[in-house]
């Protein structure tokens, strides 16, 4: 009697060691099935995305990709004269030589080093004709978003004596003192893609924010996520919008933010 119920023990184990082992075979089977199917409709999303860029520049003649490298130039150039015909505030940022500035009619008004800077694999793979088409004129800005106030400016009463307005400097320098702001701002452009701006203070820290970032980026992180999980579940094509990132310093960050107008004009070189 005592031996058949170590031997019951024993194929209880086993039956629940085999249950066990079949629904981790499972979850791994299901993991990998949903990843695979995401990264085809991922890598479908890419190509849908770089096929209208294909049919907009259709029409331009072709360019010999021999010369991407003074063509590059040719679209900055061209583009940065078109901006400065202009009555306002524009953009002009680039990659390769690490600055963005904001200019007046040609004239810098403010010049920042980029600290930090990555783009989507999108603007790697487009042909001469597709980036003439792309970069070849200013860009405009479509939307803002940013975890800053774009225009802080408010009316206040004036203080009734000088008693009055030294408690109000008073407050407002400890209210400033306080404050632990996370710089960041998202713009969407004209043609299909969005350019994130965000403030730092070094690049280990660009790269922290980024991934753990809270505020502002996190809630666009989660909501990337989330999309891309709605897409998986329904076996759709998940959306994609080629985007840069630049880090500079927070307070050239904010003070780009506030002087661009809200359609500003932009040019870059990648």
């Amino acid at each position: 009697m005592k031996e058949n119920s170590v031997e019951d023990f024993d194929s209880l184990f086993v039956k629940e060691s085999g249950r066990r082992k079949y629904v981790i075979l499972v979850i791994i089977l299901s993991v990998l099935g949903l990843t695979s199917v995401y990264t085809y409709l991922s890598i479908s999303a890419v190509r849908d995305q770089m096929n209208v860029a294909q049919d907009q520049a259709q029409g331009a003649p072709e360019i010999n990709s021999a010369l991407f490298t003074q063509l590059k130039e040719k679209a900055w150039l061209e583009s940065r004269i078109k901006m400065a015909a202009g009555d306002s505030i524009g953009l002009s940022i680039d990659l390769e030589q690490r600055l963005i500035q904001l200019e007046l009619k040609g004239v810098v008004i403010l010049s920042s080093k980029i600290r930090d800077s990555s783009i989507s694999g999108f603007f790697r793979k487009m042909d001469g004709n597709v980036y003439f088409a792309m970069f070849g004129t200013p860009l405009t800005i479509q939307q803002f978003k940013s975890s800053i106030a774009k225009n802080p400016f408010k009316i206040i009463q004036a203080p009734k004596d000088t008693i009055a307005a030294q408690a109000a400097i008073d407050a407002a320098i400890k209210k400033d003192s306080l404050k632990d702001e996370n710089v960041f701002w998202n713009v969407k452009f004209d043609r299909n893609f969005e350019m994130n701006i965000q403030g730092i203070d070094s690049i280990t820290e660009a790269q922290n924010k980024y991934k753990f970032g809270k505020g502002f980026e996190f809630a666009r992180n989660l909501k990337n996520i989330v999309n891309s999980f709605q897409h998986i579940l329904r076996f759709t094509k998940p959306s994609y919008t080629p985007e840069i990132l630049i880090s500079i310093p927070e307070n050239e960050a904010k003070a780009i933010l506030r002087a661009l107008p809200n359609k500003a004009s932009v040019t870059i070189k990648i």
